[in-house]
């Protein structure tokens, strides 16, 4: 066997507010790397852009087969599930303050949870089905001379057996009070990322993700009851935070100009957590949603913490079985 890694954009110029559409290679499909290429504007205060900014350059990404989406989230949202799902964190290249620098970060957008695999990958598609369509946000902050590079991994000699389908589900949250998101049925759920705009900071104790349950026809299943810290944290479990997108503050003793302690701050994924429930990857304890009426995510949100969530299902769709 063998892959094929492939170019489909080689430094395209980024324009803001628009959208930009690439037809995508028709052998089965493991993954898209999204790169963006960039300057710093302007010498900052802390000498490197801030990362949520970087990653608000795009305000969507999608793949969509013959018209329907199997991948669509906020740039975010793609970054934290590319850490998440297939383990991909980007080392983001030449962060050091000085004014118009040229870096990069790239996105990885999986149709599998283990890069590379020919049991799980998108399947093989006719010219013209499959496409990438991204859009840039209206305005870009601290950034300017953006291009794209967009390259792809594909499996010519895979014959999958699933592949996986990633939409956003989104609300605004009632403070106070268990709101539901309901997911879909009719096919296994490898994991769940979630993102919720309020976390628990300075003397608040506050989350728009307050605690998580799952419900399956009303009864309490793997997740019976979790709170926004322990889940959050759990995280470690598949990797360190991505800490240095957060940057870290030293203090210094201003008579002495004595440097004092490194003080860590939130990394980018501060407001997202991962529920996993597929957790060796061989489906023993994938969340079987086929038969059942109603399949829920359930939120505790806690009072004054009102605001977007959002909930993205992994779902693993048969590859011989239609969209």
């Amino acid at each position: 066997m063998e892959f094929i890694h492939s170019v489909v954009a080689q430094d395209e110029t980024v324009a803001v507010n628009t959208v930009v559409t690439y037809d995508l290679p028709v052998n089965p499909l493991s993954h898209i790397l999204l790169t963006l290429k960039f300057k710093q504007n302007g010498v900052l205060s802390l000498l490197v852009p801030d990362f949520a900014d970087i990653l608000a350059v795009i305000s969507k990404i999608e793949v969509l087969y013959k018209g329907s989406a199997i991948f669509s989230m906020s740039g975010l949202d793609a970054f934290a599930c590319g850490i998440f799902i297939p383990r991909f964190e980007s080392w983001g290249l030449n962060y050091d303050g000085v004014d118009d620098d040229e870096k990069s970060l790239t996105w990885c957008i999986p149709f599998t949870r283990i890069l590379y695999s020919d049991r799980e990958c998108f399947p093989r598609s006719t010219r013209g089905e499959l496409v990438l369509q991204i859009t840039y946000a209206a305005a870009f902050t601290e950034i300017d001379t953006v291009r794209a590079q967009i390259e792809t991994v594909e499996l010519p000699d895979a014959a999958p057996e699933k592949y996986l389908r990633m939409t956003t589900l989104t609300m605004t949250a009632t403070a106070g009070g268990e709101n539901d998101v309901e997911i879909p049925i009719g096919h296994p759920i490898s994991d769940l990322v979630l993102f919720g705009t309020t976390i628990p900071c300075d003397a608040a104790h506050l989350a728009t993700l307050g605690y998580i349950q799952i419900l399956m026809d009303n009864v309490r299943r793997f997740y019976s009851h979790t709170n926004f810290e322990t889940i959050h944290n759990m995280s470690g479990r598949l990797r360190a935070a991505p800490g240095y997108f957060g940057y870290h503050t030293h203090y210094f003793s201003a008579a002495g100009a004595v440097a004092g302690a490194v003080l860590p701050r939130d990394h980018v994924l501060m407001q997202h957590v991962h529920v996993p429930f597929d957790i060796f990857r061989d489906g023993k304890y994938a969340l079987e949603t086929a038969g059942k009426s109603d399949v829920v995510v359930r939120i505790g949100v806690d009072t004054a913490a009102s605001g977007v969530l959002r909930v993205i299902p992994c779902e693993i769709i048969p590859a011989g079985g239609g969209f």
